[in-house]
């Protein structure tokens, strides 16, 4: 799974706040629906040329606001 996202490593806002950003207006807009499984923080952090901790860090703060949910031994999905 490919997002199209734009990290600007010349901007000012930290990548994993960009990162946030992008994938909760994806939510917010229904390009990425609930219970959907969202990709792999791994292959995300590869996919955008950036850490496995800034990709989990974004995670972890759509996790604690409420759009995205984890599922034990399956995955991260967007939260119903």
């Amino acid at each position: 799974m490919n997002l199209p996202l734009h990290l600007d490593r010349g901007s000012t806002v930290p990548l994993q706040d960009q990162l946030f950003e992008q994938l909760r207006q994806m939510i917010v807009s229904g390009r990425l629906k609930p219970n959907s499984r969202v990709i792999a923080t791994r292959f995300l952090a590869e996919q955008t040329g950036v850490s496995r901790t800034t990709v989990l860090l974004a995670y972890e703060r759509l996790i604690a606001e409420g759009y995205l949910e984890t599922r034990p031994a399956i995955g991260t999905f967007v939260a119903a």
